[in-house]
């Protein structure tokens, strides 16, 4: 039961977010440990969110992320943010992310070939410079992750899609229709085998769309089972799509996902990727048009994103003598 005080708290939080909304600005909204459960509360702000027009609201995420077969299964619908909020935290803060101007010209995609090119990595992203991917029997992970993304390349190009083969280093604030990193798998044994997608949160509410379209599409070509319980944090918060973290990764706005296309290290997984080269990167690319039909541009980049925020990060320093 609520008194006097607690109707007086959910006023002026109500307030103070659709606030912060209209100006742009971020507002911190107090809340005491009872009212912090409230579900009366949590109900009543977002159905005013829900009410504000032309903002989006990204799932509620961050730096304490599940892992397991719970976060690794089915990808629900974004859940707005403030009715997403964990019930222990003291406070909320959101923050509105103003919609890019839409982009000219054909529709836009980036394709990441994982690890390549990670030797010119600039200095916030010297934790990767050691990270050169996974390998067996000779073959690199690195090189099936570019030769693919070229395939796809070469799938999306006469159908009128610019294609951006991208390296370690993203363009800073990176804007497109579609964003897919490429990169795959090893165990060291050999046993594992399986594909695995993720995207982060704070984004646009389209990712599990986008997640979703070339899961079906790459599962059904290629026959390989989705690894859902081995999709762990390093996938969850990939650096590429970590906007509010790195200034090398992908505009909150434009939709993002990784995929592990199989295991390198698994025979037949590494058979997939180097001798049916182009069911795989067909597959993908299926994928993609798939999302990019159902999604036009004034849909992606038509409206504002507010998501919760998290304190900006400096990049972290180079070890002593790195």
């Amino acid at each position: 039961m609520r008194g006097p005080s607690g109707a007086l708290l959910l006023a002026t939080g109500t307030l103070a977010i659709l606030l912060g909304a209209i100006l742009g600005q971020q507002i911190l909204l107090a809340r005491t440990a009872s009212d912090a459960t409230s579900a009366g509360m949590m109900a009543s702000v977002a159905e005013d969110l829900a009410q504000m027009p032309e903002v989006w609201s990204a799932t509620e995420g961050g730096d304490e992320l599940p892992s397991g077969p719970t976060a690794a299964g089915p990808v629900p619908e974004p859940a707005r943010a403030v009715a997403a909020a964990p019930a222990a935290s003291p406070i909320s803060l959101f923050t509105r992310i103003p919609k890019p101007a839409l982009p000219a010209g054909p529709r836009r995609v980036g394709i990441q070939a994982g690890h390549w090119l990670t030797e010119q990595a600039p200095p916030e992203l010297w934790r990767l410079l050691t990270q050169t991917g996974t390998s067996w029997n000779g073959q690199t992970e690195v090189e099936i992750n570019l030769d693919i993304a070229k395939r796809i390349k070469a799938v999306l190009e006469p159908k009128g899609i610019v294609v951006d083969v991208l390296p370690t280093t993203i363009p800073p604030g990176y804007v497109a229709d579609a964003f897919v990193a490429l990169h795959g798998d090893g165990d060291g044994t050999g046993a594992n085998s399986g594909f695995k997608m993720a995207f982060s949160s704070r984004r646009t509410p389209f990712e599990a769309d986008l997640l979703e379209t070339i899961k079906g599409e790459y599962g059904k070509a290629t026959g390989l089972s989705y690894d859902a319980a081995r999709i762990g944090r390093s996938m969850l918060v990939y650096y590429a799509m970590s906007w509010q973290r790195n200034k090398y990764a992908t505009a909150p706005h434009t939709p993002s996902v990784i995929l592990e296309m199989g295991y390198v290290s698994n025979d037949n997984d590494r058979e997939l990727m180097t001798e049916r080269a182009d069911v795989v990167a067909g597959a993908i690319a299926s994928g993609i048009l798939q999302f990019l039909a159902e999604h036009p541009r004034d849909k992606l980049f038509g409206q504002d994103l507010l998501v919760p925020a998290i304190p900006q990060f400096a990049p972290p320093p180079r070890p002593p003598g790195g």
